[in-house]
């Protein structure tokens, strides 16, 4: 056997599964509780990237409503990851996420936009700051919410509904 193939096997391990998706359930959780406790403060972190607002042509209106369904949609995924229900389709809007999150990092960064505080997991002062630190964390974030839809654990035989149970 070689370690690929093992590899693969570990990887749709269901505890590994589980794992993963518990982790990063428990982690955008986390990240949406201060930003649905402050949604003010994290409409101001919004502003700052300048991809949504406020400008002359859009005003102040999408990125505040960004800055209010944002962080519940990161705290549903969070649920549906840890519970299990839904949890690819969960993981895929997660994946989502953080693509967008390492774009907005990224055409921040690439426009010499100075972010103080990302707005990931805190909306006070001493958040972290955008940098090639976060968009590579988030990358591994991205690498853990494809692997939650690409190689879900192998389902368990289950009898169906009136098929005769195995002999013994």
């Amino acid at each position: 056997m070689s370690w690929g193939s093992g590899g693969i096997r570990l990887l749709r391990h269901p505890a590994v599964y589980w794992a993963v998706s518990i982790a990063l359930g428990a982690l955008f959780i986390y990240a949406s509780h201060d930003k649905i406790a402050a949604p003010r403060d994290f409409a101001r972190i919004v502003y700052h990237y300048r991809l949504a607002g406020p400008s002359a042509a859009l005003g102040f209106v999408p990125a505040n409503i960004l800055a209010t369904v944002l962080p519940w949609v990161e705290l549903v995924c969070g649920l549906l990851l840890i519970v299990g229900v839904w949890r690819r389709e969960a993981a895929a809007l997660t994946a989502l996420m953080l693509v967008v999150f390492v774009f907005a990092v990224s055409w921040a960064l690439a426009h010499g936009i100075d972010i103080k505080n990302c707005g990931c997991f805190s909306v006070s002062s001493e958040g972290r700051a955008a940098g090639i630190k976060l968009i590579l964390g988030d990358l591994g974030l991205l690498a853990a919410a494809v692997y939650l839809v690409v190689l879900p654990p192998p389902r368990r035989e289950t009898a169906s509904v009136g098929a005769p149970a195995p002999a013994l």
